[in-house]
């Protein structure tokens, strides 16, 4: 009877020690995906100047796609390089009173990279396989980690800036390049998809440290805005845990 007892609690407690053995050599992440911008600056502005972030979605919003290399230093800790490559957007809207309308319109394609650290508030749960042992469904334990992260980096911004003039009969345009510091910060969402592929749901800010992202700078206007300019994006991502190498780094690709 002993014997048989220390059986079943070896095959109960061996899938944890093998999955606390899988998570130390998995340190690293590597992830992609896509997703849309808004921006927040003084084109398309509402008439409410209280307002802090505002969406008008066939007038503030772009695309984006992203990826990064994440590395797990600590328990709950993350650091990570990110690069982010979309467009921003905005366009005066016409015929709505809770927007100015001055029949300005900018486009670019922007770049952003930063560096970020990330908190697991939520880790992920370690004992799914011995639950489903137990005979128990995988919604009990269901498991959705999430984080909060902050970094620092650098947006490069080309475009081009348009606005209708003489009472409408024509369009002034120019091209337009800056180049500003950005604090992203957000929270993220992971879902086990597989034994190391995960999807990902990121909402992110990111404020911009200038008022000229949107080539509206400086304008002699009241109708203009006193905010930094800034941009929102949420991004659906795939995450691949990597394997590492003797020296401890990321292998991107198995040898045969």
């Amino acid at each position: 009877m002993i014997k048989k007892t220390t059986y079943i609690l070896l095959l109960l407690l061996l899938p944890i020690f093998v999955s606390a053995q899988r998570w130390s050599r998995y340190k690293y992440e590597g992830y992609y995906g896509i997703g849309l911008t808004n921006f927040t600056g003084d084109v398309s502005a509402p008439v409410n100047t209280s307002k802090f972030v505002w969406v008008n979605f066939f007038n503030t919003i772009g695309f984006a796609a992203n990826a990064g290399l994440r590395y797990n230093f600590a328990d709950r800790q993350y650091v990570r390089g990110n690069i982010f490559l979309g467009q921003l957007y905005a366009e005066d809207p016409i015929g709505d009173p809770n927007y100015w309308y001055r029949g300005i319109k900018c486009s670019s394609f922007f770049t952003e990279i930063a560096a970020k650290y990330e908190f697991m508030i939520w880790k992920e749960k370690k004992k799914s396989t011995v639950y489903r042992m137990l005979g128990e469904t995988g919604f009990k334990n269901f498991s959705m980690p999430t984080y909060l992260f902050v970094g620092f980096g650098a947006t490069f911004n080309a475009g081009n800036f348009s606005r209708i003039v003489d009472e409408g009969t024509s369009t002034e345009k120019e091209g337009y390049v800056n180049f500003c510091p950005t604090i992203p910060f957000g929270i993220g969402f992971k879902y086990r998809l597989g034994k190391l592929t995960y999807i990902n749901l990121e909402a992110e800010w990111h404020f911009t440290i200038t008022d000229g992202i949107d080539n509206a700078k400086g304008k002699d206007s009241p109708m203009y805005g006193e905010w930094f300019d800034q941009y929102q994006t949420i991004t659906f991502n795939i995450i691949h845990k990597l394997r590492q190498n003797r020296n401890g780094m990321p292998k991107f690709r198995r040898k045969y």
